[in-house]
Formats: structure tokens, C-alpha cells, sequence
């Protein structure tokens, strides 16, 4: 049933769509090889060019941490127009005013085997193998410059026998008109064992597409992306449509797993490695929630370092609202949903880059991999402590929900492009909703990078934010450095090796010792002088003067299960509503 499906929507495909009045039209074939090659993409675009005479035509560039996917490019021919270059990712086309033009180009393989896991999410480029493609509408479709909102066609050329095609541009009745910028961030599979899916989600239809014969269950995984999704629109309520997905199987990476995917506005590609199902419902929660943080909330500059100064935003407080919606519609539970956020917590306590300024992600997100976990850890933890205070001063009466949907039904008012940025509209609502000054705390939490201090009881009592104080680890002397020439040094006065015995100089026969354990004592083996004399030994706590501070996030113990599900409806942002 599948496949007769595919067939029927591949045919009717080919059958071409109806170029609209003054739009951009997009057509787009797959050309077989010899030898067994991964086959070439052959690009048409049809458009009228600007009115002065000149029209630049930006190529694909970049996405992600992908770059200069006009190098896949080649054998570009414009019809109706003189080419010149003006950099290797622009084309200047220079003709008659208003003239019908045709632009053809051909795109090559960026991958010479199958995806891997262990790299990620791929995104050198087009993923194009001898019986499959994946492509991004950014490493493949190239555009006028000045021109993504005006309309667009999107029909599908010649397919080599036996390949079938989905994409989101494949527009049915009903569905919104495409753009040029719908085109530019597409998601297009095709194949000889393309898979497809069909689903009834609140206001459209959701269609997924892999590959058979791969390790995903297809009927499974479009029902949990149904749920899913469907808790997503339900919650901010303001979306119909179809929506599209993408599931393309990367290459296992030894016995670990791998899991990744990205937006595309009207669906979104998922990367993934066999066995990690379990992983796919978070990675799927959270692409969807980018759907309107921050894409609908406000304006985030597009520059990199700009935009990585607004990550603990625009990841941190998509991490949050992942929990809570997944937490809400059931595909979770309260025990699970705590869990995460206790182990976001713990790392983020444990991050040798706690109390970095904010100023460090914008330089360091790309080159740390401490640096760019945080902003994801800070934001959610900001999150879950703004989300109480709200709940505090309001009665119960609001929450962060309440915040981000004023966020996003004021920046409607404004043009596109036009709304606040993203953090002045959160402070806005932050004052609207609660009236709440946010600007100090993301002063000191963001911008300064001081540590993030939780009550030590959220959501009525139910959730705690335990602290365990006990002595910090200290070992009393300079450890590495007296293993290293077997002879102590660096002993400090009245701390706990002093005052067990220890001194510099003495010779280091044996030791016992694990850095950072407070559960074990130090052991250490001293060689006296002397041919018959016995070595010594000197055994202490390394309990150091300054004490350390441990927290963990738990539901408070011993709770019924009607107590824990109470909790759940807290915790999930359903009390009062």
C-alpha cells in the first residue's frame, strides 16, 4: 500500500506543476551515471529578470557548518542572458529588462560514501549516492538575489528507472503557495526503495519518508512524529498545513549512536544511526518547537556570532519547552522528564565553564565543546527558574507559557523581519505578564555568567533542587607534580597531608590516590633513609577547608502516584488551564 502510494504521487508529479504569473519555477532532475556512480542532478530555474537589466543570482553557499556548496556546482548555462562572476557564489546576469530567463546547472556528490555517524549531522552538501539521495534546499537551489518572498513553482524532471521522489515542495491542494525562500530551505529524498507514510495531524496531514530495508520502523516512527507533533500544535495553536519529514539513515559509528536533525519550517530531516529510536522523539520535539522559537517570537540576527550571543534563548528555552510539551501530551512521564532536567543540571554544575560571560560563546561556541553546551544548560535552567517566579508572583495564575505566546502574537504585528529582537520582546512580556524587570538577571546570569541559583522547592513542593554540602577534595600537597619526581613537594601548612605527617622531600615509594574521590582515603608509602629501614605509611581524608555544594533536581520522595501525576500536570505547565 506503501508503494502504490509513492507511485501514484510520483505520477502525478511528473505531470508538472503550473508555473504562476512573475514567479520563480524550479524544476529538478536526477541523471544516472556509468559504472554505478552516484548520479548528477540537473537544476532548471525559469524567472523574468529585474526591471534595470541586471539580476544577481546567489548560489548555494552554506548551512550549518556546511560551506561552499557552489563548488558542487558546475556546467552553469543562462539562457536569455550574459554570466559574470562576482565571487564564487555569485553570478551577475546582465540582459534585456524584464526578460525570460533560464538558468540550468548540474550538482554533484558532496559525499563519497554513505553518511557517517560519528560526524554528525551531514552538511558538506548534497548527499547524492547511486541508489538514493537526500538534499537540503541549501546546498542545491540557487536564487535571485532580493527575491525569497516572491512565488515560486517546483515540478520534478526525468528520475532514473525505478526511483521514486518526496520533498515538502511537493505542494497539495489546500497547502500555502510556495516562495523562493520555501524552495531554499527544503528537504528532498529520492530513491529506488523510498518509503512514505501518511498521517492526520490537528490541521493538515504529515507525510514521512525514509528508505526501505533500513533499521527504522516506518509506521512506528510516523506515529510517534504524529503525537508529537500534534502536542506541538496543540500547544501554540496557531499552525496548519502539512508537514513533511525526512528520515535518513547514517552509517552506525562503531557501538555508539547517533541522533540529529534540523527545521525546515514545514518539516524538518532527521539523521540517524541504527538503535537510536529511543532518541527520536526529544530530537523531533525539539526541531518542531524552533518552529516558533525563535522564528516567531522575534527577530535574531543572522550573523553567527550575533546570533550565538541569543543560544541560551533560542536552544536553552527550546530544550525547556521540549520537556514540558512532551511531558504534557504523554510521550514522557514525570520520572523522565525530571531526570533530564537533573542531568542538565549536573553538567552543567560539573562544566569547567560554569560562569563564562556570554561574550565567550559568541567567540569559543564553534571551537568548545564545553562552551557550546552551556548556553543550551543556561538557558533551560533560566527557564525553569523564571517559569517558578512567574508562577510566584502571579498566584498560579501564569507561567513562562504565557510569556512566549504574548512573545509571539505581538511580533505577528510587525512585518516580517521587522519585530523586536527576541530579547527585548522577552523582557516586554516578562513585564506585561508578570511585571517582572527580567533585565538583571539576564545581567548577571547571561551576561556576566554568575551561576544559576534554583529555589530549593519548585511547582508547589513537588519538585526540589536538593543541596548537599561536604568539605571540598583536597589532597594537601601538589599530587601530579610529587608522583611525577616520587618525592614530595608542595605541602600546604595545616592542611590535611600536614597534619597527617606529610613534608616536602620525603621519598615516595608507593601511593593510593584518585583525584576528586572523597569516598577513599590517600595512601601514601614514604621511603626512610637508611638500608633496614622499614617505609612508612601515611594515610588521611583529603578533606579540604572550603566546603563544595552539591544539587540535585528530584521529585520530593516518598510521593503517591496521584501526588507524582498532580506533579507531572505542574511540571507540564497544565495547572489552572
Amino acid at each position: 500500500m506503501v508503494r502504490a502510494f509513492v507511485i501514484a504521487v510520483t505520477a502525478v508529479l511528473l505531470l508538472g506543476a503550473t508555473p504562476a504569473p512573475g514567479s520563480v519555477d524550479y524544476s529538478l532532475g536526477v541523471t544516472p551515471q556509468a559504472g554505478g556512480a552516484p548520479p548528477t542532478l540537473d537544476v532548471e530555474i525559469r524567472l523574468r529578470g529585474d526591471a534595470d537589466g541586471e539580476t544577481r543570482l546567489d548560489l548555494p553557499d552554506r548551512y550549518g557548518d556546511g560551506h561552499e556548496f557552489w563548488r558542487q556546482l558546475y556546467d552553469l548555462r543562462v539562457t536569455g542572458a550574459k554570466v559574470s562572476e562576482d565571487g564564487p557564489a555569485h553570478r551577475v546576469l546582465r540582459h534585456k529588462p524584464n526578460a525570460k530567463l533560464v538558468v540550468r546547472y548540474r550538482v554533484s556528490t558532496a559525499y563519497g560514501e554513505d553518511p557517517q555517524g560519528r560526524d554528525g549531522n551531514p552538511y558538506k552538501g548534497a548527499i547524492i549516492r547511486p541508489e538514493w539521495m537526500a538534499l537540503l534546499g541549501e546546498a542545491v537551489f540557487a536564487s535571485p538575489e532580493g527575491r525569497d518572498a516572491d512565488p515560486a513553482t517546483f515540478q520534478w524532471g526525468k528520475l532514473p528507472p525505478g526511483w521514486r521522489a518526496a520533498s515538502d515542495l511537493d505542494r497539495g491542494a489546500g497547502s500555502p503557495p510556495l516562495t523562493v525562500n520555501n524552495v531554499g530551505g527544503s528537504i528532498t529524498l529520492a530513491g529506488v526503495r523510498l518509503a512514505l507514510a501518511e498521517r492526520s495531524i490537528a490541521g493538515g496531514t504529515l507525510r514521512v519518508a525514509t528508505f526501505e530495508g533500513g533499521p527504522f520502523k516506518l509506521d512506528a516512527f510516523a506515529d510517534e512524529i504524529a503525537r508529537t507533533i500534534g502536542a506541538e500544535r496543540a500547544f501554540w495553536n496557531d499552525v496548519t498545513g502539512p508537514f513533511f519529514v525526512g528520515m535518513i539513515p547514517l552509517v552506525p559509528n562503531g557501538s555508539g549512536r547517533s541522533s540529529g536533525g534540523t527545521g525546515r519550517g514545514d518539516g524538518f530531516v532527521l539523521y540517524a544511526t541504527p538503535g537510536s529510536e529511543g532518541d527520536f522523539g526529544r530530537v523531533i520535539g525539539h526541531e518542531q518547537v524552533h518552529t516558533w522559537i525563535t522564528e516567531r517570537l522575534g527577530v535574531v540576527p543572522e550573523p553567527q556570532p550575533e546570533a550565538a550571543a541569543r543560544f541560551w534563548l533560542t536552544e536553552g528555552f527550546t530544550d525547556f519547552f521540549t520537556d514540558r510539551t512532551l511531558l504534557r501530551a504523554g510521550q514522557v512521564d514525570v520520572g523522565e522528564t525530571v531526570g533530564r532536567m537533573a542531568a542538565s543540571m549536573k553538567a552543567y554544575d560539573a562544566s569547567p565553564v560554569k560562569t563564562a560571560p556570554n561574550s565567550r560563546i559568541v567567540t569559543d561556541f564553534r571551537t568548545d565543546d564545553a562552551v557550546m553546551r552551556l548556553p543550551y544548560q543556561r538557558g533551560a535552567l533560566l527557564a525553569l527558574r523564571w517559569d517558578e517566579e512567574i508562577r510566584l508572583k502571579t498566584g498560579g495564575q501564569a507561567d513562562l507559557d504565557d510569556v512566549v505566546l504574548r512573545m509571539r502574537d505581538h511580533a505577528a504585528k510587525f512585518p516580517a523581519g521587522q519585530a523586536p529582537d527576541v530579547v527585548t520582546g522577552l523582557v516586554s512580556a516578562f513585564w506585561v505578564v508578570a511585571g517582572i524587570d527580567l533585565r538583571p538577571d539576564i545581567g548577571r546570569y547571561v551576561d556576566r555568567g554568575e551561576a544559576i541559583v534554583l529555589p530549593e522547592e519548585m511547582f508547589d513542593g513537588c519538585l526540589q533542587a536538593a543541596v548537599t554540602i561536604s568539605p571540598g577534595f583536597d589532597p594537601g600537597f601538589k599530587a601530579e607534580a610529587s608522583f611525577a619526581a616520587k618525592k614530595v613537594s608542595g605541602v600546604r601548612r595545616s592542611g590535611p597531608a600536614w597534619n597527617s605527617g606529610l613534608r616536602d622531600g620525603m621519598a615516595l615509594a608507593a601511593w593510593s590516590y584518585n583525584a576528586g574521590d572523597m569516598t577513599r582515603m590517600i595512601e601514601l608509602t614514604i621511603r626512610t633513609p637508611g638500608r633496614k629501614a622499614k617505609p612508612r605509611k601515611i594515610a588521611y581524608w583529603p578533606y579540604g577547608d572550603v566546603d563544595t555544594q552539591t544539587r540535585t533536581l528530584r521529585l520530593m520522595p516518598g510521593m503517591t502516584e496521584a501526588a507524582r501525576g498532580a506533579c507531572g500536570r505542574k511540571i507540564g505547565g497544565l495547572q489552572g488551564k
